[in-house]
């Protein structure tokens, strides 16, 4: 079948919104067609699919397509305005802005046609937008806008951040042994201490890099500090801070020349890397293919949390972080039979946990700060579960005999775990919420409390996520009026019991910032007054209590 058919039938399964096969007759119709002979014909091809693969939401992939588009063909219109969008999805407004000033350019300056004048008020549109975005995230960052607090933001708390916190409680741990009847020997200072080494490590190795000549930016420096930040990250992301203010900068010349050193993929999306990386082990063998990979698959990592954390564009961290996951998957999959020392430690099943509880966090993130699009809610939950099953699946596994620190079991399979259980608590939540009957949202309130209950014990005492999620549970408990006065008590005990020991480590984190350690103060005089009229008889221990 000619070029010409493909994009006939893609053509037409796109009109009938059927963007995945539409997608598949483009991608053939790009592999008949000849680029010296149809380059213009050509860039169409790769122009449609990017449209195909904007409406997939595969904007890193539509990026990819449209970006060479305009390579192919630069005064295609069309294809700027393409990849300008998908820029805008990926929180890139700088070239957004500049790519749609380009879709803008490409259009006859006279004598419009009655289509060309509506391509030109949408980009008009979408130039204005990706502007005032522009200048909101610059605003963000410096000048007045600049946050004081957040969780890359540290004021006025050195020596006194949850990592300084957990060194000092360190050496008393090294000397106890924990037992299940000592539970709260297994502390949280173990994983924030073992992620804080692991990220100011790659903190250390950044401050080598330097540039040797400006004009070429020939770098010179150390390499690994990409992989020892994304250590530190998933080992427990609440490590994620710039311990000075040249951070940003420092990073992204490490990230370049790290690139440049490794020959990592730096543009395209999951499906230019997948296919490159299985022609590069062909071709050159595992070692380059394996740093490549790393780096690639690490930077996005960063650029995941960057977004999120520091610009709040959580929708950009769930695109990075998801084509983390396609990465590693058909990449396992092609590679499944093959050592650990070959293809490399980021298709261990612990860095895909770590990934994906990265990934469901932004998913929730984003569907909180967004309209709250349904399918957001039903992917965290489709996610969430399937993370705790792959973890449940790995426990019950022959695990490596790598010697591994004290907090490794709970920063790769626990904490994930927990997450997961959280977001399923999340999940029935924001169902109970939407629904209009009690006889619907009481069970799902239950449901809520019962998931965040659950996620609690995923956590030591001394983490505060661990009264937190019970905080959570708790007001999920009042909501459903299925639960006893006896149950609530108990709830709002192991708070009280585990707040101490939390602030120990926890009392400076981004956290603690909001105001939590307050709200528990208030939970603990909540659990006095509701023990005090038990007491006179007023609420019998074994009736449910309702939220007054």
């Amino acid at each position: 079948m000619s070029a010409a058919d493909l994009k006939a039938q893609g053509n037409a399964l796109f009109e009938a919104k059927n963007f995945a096969e539409a997608e598949k007759k483009y991608t053939k119709a790009i592999e008949a067609s000849d680029e010296v002979a149809d380059c213009r014909g050509l860039a169409v091809l790769y122009a449609n699919r990017a449209a195909c693969r904007l409406s997939l939401k595969r904007y890193m992939d539509a990026d990819a397509d449209a970006k060479k588009a305009t390579h192919l063909d630069p005064t295609y219109a069309k294809a700027y305005a393409r990849l300008a969008t998908a820029k805008d999805w990926l929180g890139n407004y700088p070239e957004s802005t500049e790519n749609w000033k380009r879709a803008l350019d490409a259009l006859p300056k006279t004598n419009l046609k009655p289509a060309e004048e509506v391509q030109k008020a949408q980009y008009e549109a979408g130039l204005k937008v990706a502007t005032a975005a522009l200048t909101n995230a610059k605003n963000r960052v410096i000048g007045e806008g600049a946050p004081d607090k957040g969780p890359f933001i540290i004021r006025d708390a050195k020596g006194r951040m949850p990592w300084d916190l957990a060194a000092a409680i360190i050496p008393r741990l090294k000397i106890q042994r924990p037992t299940p009847s000592s539970p709260e020997l297994y502390s949280s200072a173990w994983v924030i201490h073992g992620a804080y080494k692991d990220f100011m490590s790659g903190v250390s190795l950044m401050s080598h890099v330097y540039i040797l000549d400006p004009i070429s930016g020939k770098r010179a420096g150390m390499l690994g500090a990409v992989a020892e930040l994304t250590n530190g990250i998933m080992r427990d992301s609440r490590v994620m801070h710039f311990p000075d203010g040249d951070f940003i900068t420092k990073y992204n010349n490490q990230v370049a020349f790290e690139g440049k050193a490794y020959e990592a993929w730096t543009e395209g999306g999951p499906e230019v890397v997948i296919q490159a990386a299985l022609e590069k082990q062909r071709k050159e063998g595992w070692k380059p293919t394996r740093q490549a990979l790393s780096l690639t698959v690490r930077a996005w990592i960063m650029r995941g949390k960057m977004d999120s954390g520091l610009r709040q564009n959580h929708h950009v961290a769930v695109e990075f972080y998801k084509n983390c996951l396609h990465v590693i998957r058909t990449l396992r999959e092609h590679w499944i039979l093959e050592s650990k020392e070959d293809r490399g430690v980021i298709f261990e099943k612990t860095f895909l946990f770590g990934v994906q509880q990265l990934y469901i966090d932004a998913i929730m993130q984003t569907y909180s700060t967004s309209d709250g699009a349904p399918e957001l809610l039903e992917d965290l939950l489709k996610e969430s579960d399937l993370l705790i099953r792959e973890i449940d699946e790995a426990l019950h596994q022959p695990r490596s005999q790598d010697p591994v620190d004290p907090g490794f079991l709970s920063s790769f399979y626990m904490y994930p775990k927990g997450q997961a259980y959280a977001m399923r608590g999340f999940y029935f939540n924001k169902m109970a919420m939407k629904s209009t009957t009690e006889s619907v949202a009481f069970p799902l309130f239950r449901k809520a409390a019962l998931e965040y209950l659950t996620a609690a014990k995923s956590y030591p005492e001394d983490d505060e996520l661990h009264p937190y999620f019970l905080n959570v549970a708790l007001g999920n408990m009042l909501n459903s009026c299925s639960f006893s006065t006896r149950e609530t008590l108990d709830v709002m005990k192991r708070i009280r019991i585990a707040v101490p020991k939390a602030k120990e480590i926890w009392e400076h984190s981004a956290l603690g910032a909001t105001g939590v350690w307050k709200t528990f103060d208030n939970v603990a005089k909540q659990e006095q007054e509701l023990r005090d009229m038990v007491a006179e008889g007023k609420y019998p221990l074994d009736t449910c209590l309702k939220m007054q």
